[in-house]
């Protein structure tokens, strides 16, 4: 079958067909729209631009500068992991507790209801449920008298309460205490709808968006949309605000850490430096001494600069001893190691700034992963592994102190023997003082470390800076009107157009001309509105109906496809019966009749004759089939004239015989036919459809033409492969297609034959009606003019 081609025409002229699907589902797929959007509670968007800043300049611990100091440079911040950190669970949940976010308030409708964020006339003061995870949703309508009543869903039951604002109610699923706005009316229900923490975080985890405004930029982009214009506002701004809250405790974390160590080392250094001070005091009290003497000052000069010496070991061993006490005592706990602290070894220094590093990052780990996740558990195994090295670093340090240590004891003994030679009292004062020198150190370098502890925590600043703060949005951003109403127009249209297409997918019946051109090149010459009224002859002398003056342009197109007039024998055929063959052939022969033409029809369908068709005219008793059967009758015994016209001349089929296909293929009948063609000007056979059987190919020697009959909403479009096969392999003379039973609202049928030919059918005086008259047929045409 021939690849059938798109015509837009065709398309709409079916489409047309079925108007009333139209009619019906395009106003339907508006109105739905139309109430999707009226009970749709519109969405507003609010957004924000966060800049993540580096740690530099932030108040980070000073150590992790020492890498910039060398050259070596430092690495950006994640901001990868902060967007997990901005969209996390935990924080989100934060910022539901600050807004109460998980009380949730609703002005009920008939159809729909209206979201009260900030505008509800009650709100909740407190909520205890039995089940610290367990939700509840009431609705609430206020007496007026102070009170409510209260109805809940409980165990699939409805139950109703009665309560007093400002007091608790006990419910079985927990203890709810409402209070209600003085300055706001309540005289209609409001839903109350309250959710876990966790669960209102999840889903606003779920609708938030953070995402980068660029690949080279650390500035993020939050988006969240919401029913209320102030809550998605609301959100954006809290978020912000406890993400850098977030980060400043993070980052404070050291710093507290290591003022609480200096803290216990000043407590005890203070108490033996005042000890010592109140020692010497009372010595010289005794001894009634006021200063050295010039030797014991120079010699406790040079003691000082032992002294000196000593006192940096010692203030180094002080400090691995503090880091080691705290990693050893913390071993099971996960606390920020003291590293602003001066260390002389650069390598311990690093090891300190990794071990904090990775505590940060499991401190993340944990929030965005969960206590078990098996990442989380692979960094807690580095930090523990990185705390034993530390502890054996230290340790390690500490051995080359004391071996320091114990060289700059052997110079000070030295200077200890020359000072032994000084008197008594002196001596001893100078031993004292000595001493108190090495704790004053002590104190002077943990005070002044703990004020610069206290400065780095008092300038900590937050990683996140407010770019573009959050406004509140005046326009929705969702739904979106216009385009739900193009999709709703688009399906409305669509649909019953699928619709269209499928039911003329399943059709296989002709229903155009343009169907016969795509599936054959047969030409058609012509096409037959459909006859309503009574008797298959509507062709008459004086008639002007329709139908009868189709039959008269398919009169006129035949002599442009015989322009030479060779067209002596005329077969009338189709595909099956039914479709009208019959019917044209009597009607065609009596427009020939009309034209002056001597006319003979002879109806060669012998197995199934349509008398019903010819019961009009009057027929002999013995047909073609006699004549065939019996070598001696004559021509002249079975011709009769139709009564219908003087022109027309017809032959029945006579009885119904045995053996039609060989009394078809009989010389006799040829020469019967040749015999017939000098007195008649054409000679019609009603011949048996094609695609029955096969004794009309049998009339190919006698035909000079074929008329195939296609009748529109019966011929199926795989019996035209049927003419085309008869046109290709020429098994009948020049077929030609007649289109019969066209419904004459059908416009545009091609060639300009037919009603379309430019009169019309109307009102215009062209054309008559067959059957009677009347006020219904004038209102008709008064339409249909």
């Amino acid at each position: 079958m021939e690849q059938e081609r798109f015509d837009l025409k065709i398309l709409i002229k079916k489409a047309l067909r079925y108007w009333y699907a139209f009619a019906i589902i395009l106003p339907l797929s508006l109105l739905l729209c139309y109430t999707y959007l009226r009970y749709t509670p519109p969405k507003y968007e609010a957004s924000a631009l966060l800049l993540i800043e580096d740690e530099e300049g932030s108040g980070q611990p000073s150590e992790e500068a020492v890498f910039a100091e060398l050259g070596l440079g430092k690495k950006p911040a994640n901001v990868e992991n902060e967007i997990m950190i901005l969209k996390s669970t935990p924080l989100l949940q934060q910022v539901v507790r600050n807004l109460k976010l998980q009380y949730n308030y609703f002005s009920l409708g008939q159809l729909h209801s209206i979201d009260l964020y900030q505008n509800s006339p009650v709100e909740v003061l407190d909520w205890q449920p039995v089940d610290p995870e367990g939700g509840l949703y009431v609705e609430i309508l206020a007496d007026g008298k102070g009170g409510y009543r209260l109805e809940a869903e409980i165990a699939e039951e409805v139950r109703r309460f009665q309560g007093e604002f400002g007091k608790d109610l006990e419910l079985p699923l927990g203890k709810l205490a409402l209070a209600r706005s003085n300055d706001m009316k309540a005289d209609y229900p409001i839903g109350i709808l309250i959710v876990p923490e966790w669960q209102r975080a999840k889903g606003l985890a779920e609708r938030l968006e953070v995402e980068l405004v660029s690949d080279n930029s650390s500035i993020l982009n939050l988006n969240i949309r919401d029913v209320a214009p102030e809550r998605a506002h609301d959100i954006l701004m809290e978020l912000i605000d406890v993400y850098n809250i977030k980060t400043v405790e993070d980052k404070n974390h050291v710093y507290k850490n290591t003022i609480d160590l200096i803290n216990e080392r000043i407590q005890l250094i203070s108490e033996e430096l005042s000890a010592g001070e109140l020692e010497v005091e009372a010595y010289k009290r005794r001894s009634n001494m006021v200063e050295l003497s010039s030797e014991g000052s120079l010699l406790m000069s040079e003691m000082m600069n032992y002294n000196k010496e000593l006192s940096s070991i010692e203030i180094q061993l002080e400090i691995l001893n503090s880091i080691e006490d705290f990693l050893v005592e913390n071993r099971d706990n996960f606390e920020f190691v003291p590293t602003n602290l001066t260390i002389n070894n650069l390598t311990l220094t690093n090891q300190l700034a990794s071990f904090n590093e990775l505590l940060a990052e499991r401190e993340k780990m944990k929030s965005d992963l969960g206590p078990s996740h098996p990442d989380l558990l692979l960094a807690q195994k580095q930090i523990q592994n990185l705390r034993g090295t530390i502890i054996e670093n230290i340790r390690a340090i500490k051995s080359d102190l004391q071996i320091t240590r114990k060289a700059n004891l052997g110079l000070k003994d030295d200077l200890g023997s020359r000072i032994s030679s000084l008197p008594r009292r002196e001596r001893e004062l100078i031993e004292m003082q000595r001493q108190n020198s090495v704790t004053e150190n002590l104190y002077l370098y943990l005070l002044q470390k703990r004020e610069e502890s206290v400065i780095s925590l008092s300038i900590t600043t937050a990683k996140g800076t407010i770019i573009e703060p959050a406004g509140i949005p005046d326009s929705p951003v969702s739904p979106n009107e216009m385009q739900l109403w193009l999709i709703a127009a688009f399906f409305g249209l669509a649909i019953p157009a699928g619709i269209v297409g499928l039911v003329e997918h399943l059709n296989d019946k002709v229903e155009y001309e343009d169907d016969v051109e795509q599936l054959t090149s047969v030409p058609v010459a012509g096409a037959i509105g459909y006859h309503r009224g009574r008797g298959h002859l509507v062709v008459k002398e004086n008639t002007r109906s329709v139908v009868s003056e189709m039959f008269r342009l398919l009169r006129a197109n035949l002599a442009y496809l015989d322009p030479a007039k060779n067209m002596k024998v005329l077969l009338v055929t189709s595909s099956v019966s039914g479709e009208g063959k019959s019917f044209m052939a009597l009607n065609l022969a009596m427009v020939l009749a009309l034209a002056g033409k001597k006319i003979l029809l002879l109806e060669l369908d012998l197995r199934r004759p349509k008398q019903e068709i010819y019961s009009q005219v009057e027929f002999g008793k013995k047909g073609i089939v006699n004549y065939l059967a019996d070598p001696s009758m004559q021509a002249f015994e079975i011709i009769r004239n139709s009564g219908l016209h003087p022109g027309l001349d017809l032959i029945s089929s006579g009885p119904i015989p045995p053996n039609a296909s060989e009394l078809l293929l009989s010389d006799r009948l040829r020469k019967l036919i040749d015999a017939l063609k000098e007195p008649y000007d054409m000679i019609i056979l009603d011949a048996p459809p094609i695609g029955a059987v096969a004794d009309a190919f049998q009339l190919n020697d006698i035909a000079d033409a074929t008329m195939y009959i296609v009748r529109f909403g019966f011929t199926r479009r795989a019996q035209l492969q049927i003419i085309k096969d008869i046109a290709q392999k020429r098994k009948l003379p020049k077929p030609f297609i007649v289109m019969n039973a066209v419904p004459l609202n059908k416009q545009n049928y091609g060639y300009g034959y037919g009603y379309s030919y430019g009169y019309g059918y109307s009102s215009h005086s062209y054309y008559t009606k067959n059957g009677k008259g009347g006020m219904f047929r004038k209102l008709g045409a008064k339409f249909q003019s």
